[in-house]
């Protein structure tokens, strides 16, 4: 399996690219090296909590929140979130990254849950009239150009609308975000944008439609939103100039990758998990 791919793997992923992206070092440490950093988390378990409650929502068409309370009241109990030592643990951790961590008990992230799962339903029902569920968790794992790498994928959500006497398709992420949604920015970034893009351009290939007939775009559920502003659907423009460019970035990564160049990014060492550990010092170049 090494002689097809550094990583050991047969495929690559929206994340392994955005890592490469962002440093091609931290990749090197992150899908070569498998110096795995991720620790649980009340974001991620909170993502993830939420994401699960949609989906049942969209194959059954009923929210239950005494269900997602107790999936919280689990995860915080046994990680123990809430408490003197994590939030110390936490609190010390961010500081040396110059970073401030502002605690919510487990009672602010079940009012973010209610908020989010009560004003869904009427959300997507308002956004896409009519709509059809065609899968939720669709697996993606396709031929990528010119190479003998595939991309493996998982899209969240996969609904039909009618739209003009026909029915389009509508390729949609979720995203667990602050009450704000991402920053000016980000909306505007393009590697933010190139994971639906490649979902809309890898989809179109697996199911034989037209980029014409795929939309995309990215749901933000927000921690803390006021009950009515926790949900923004943010559309993506992807069209052919955006699909080279995402196949460009493919061909780039796999040739840099199988090249074994991991130069650091200078830029990159802000949020990193390797930075200022044995691993790396953080100091740019």
């Amino acid at each position: 399996m090494k002689d097809i791919f550094p990583t050991g793997k047969a495929h690559i992923s929206y994340s392994e690219i955005k890592t490469w992206h962002e440093c091609p070092k931290k990749h090197k440490l992150m899908y070569v090296d498998k110096i795995q950093t991720f620790v649980d988390n009340p974001y991620s378990d909170f993502g993830t909590i939420v994401h699960e409650e949609i989906e049942s929502f969209l194959k059954n068409k009923s929210i239950n929140f005494e269900r997602v309370y107790a999936k919280l009241d689990k995860e915080w109990q046994e990680k123990k979130y809430d408490s003197k030592e994590y939030i110390k643990k936490i609190t010390m951790e961010r500081e040396q990254n110059g970073w401030k961590y502002v605690h919510e008990p487990l009672d602010q992230w079940k009012e973010s849950a209610k908020n989010i799962l009560s004003e869904f339903p009427d959300f997507i029902n308002n956004e896409f009239p009519g709509w059809e569920l065609i899968c939720a968790e669709l697996e993606l794992y396709e031929d990528i150009k010119e190479s003998e790498i595939k991309f493996k994928g998982f899209v969240d959500c996969v609904i039909t609308v009618p739209y003009k006497g026909k029915k389009v398709f509508w390729v949609i992420d979720w995203k667990t975000t602050g009450k704000g949604g991402w920053f000016f920015t980000k909306r505007k970034e393009f590697i933010s944008l190139a994971q639906i893009g490649l979902y809309k351009s890898f989809l179109a290939k697996k199911i034989g439609v037209s980029l014409r007939d795929i939309r995309v775009g990215y749901v933000f559920l927000k921690r803390g939103a006021k009950l009515g502003k926790t949900c923004e659907l943010l559309k993506v423009s992807v069209g052919p100039k955006f699909v080279d460019k995402t196949d460009n970035l493919i061909k780039r990564m796999i040739a840099s990758v199988k090249k074994g160049i991991s130069l650091k990014n200078p830029n990159g060492c802000k949020f990193c998990p390797y930075r200022n550990t044995e691993h790396c010092d953080g100091n740019g170049w």
